[in-house]
């Protein structure tokens, strides 16, 4: 079967702001008192986005506003692949507070028996 073989490199601007970020937080500690100061290396991990495109049109989205399935009615996505692409930041947080509105979505659901 065929498996799908995902890399990843850091852009130049990933690796800029990360030096500016450790530069940054270098002054801070400092200023704070720090005796040293330790730069963390980047962790090795993606956030994987797409694939099952959010949206109100069935014919060009896979989910509606709350992650649910326009083909499955009981199926919710709830990760970052319902997003077009990402932003300049981490999607974690965003993630999240779909997952939340989500599962209240789902709770109204199950209280009107629609589920």
């Amino acid at each position: 079967m065929p498996i799908p073989v995902v890399t990843y490199n850091d852009h130049p601007n990933d690796q800029a702001m990360r030096q500016f970020a450790w530069e940054k937080a270098r002054e801070l500690y400092t200023a704070a008192g720090a005796y040293k100061v330790f730069d963390t290396p980047p962790y090795p991990a993606t956030h994987n986005l797409g694939t099952c495109r959010m949206g109100t049109d069935p014919d060009e989205s896979v989910v509606n506003e709350y992650g649910q399935a326009h083909e499955v009615k009981n199926l919710f996505i709830a990760d970052g692949s319902v997003f077009t692409t990402s932003a300049a930041e981490n999607p974690t947080l965003t993630i999240s507070a779909l997952a939340i509105r989500q599962a209240r979505y789902i709770i109204e659901l199950m209280m009107e028996d629609e589920l």
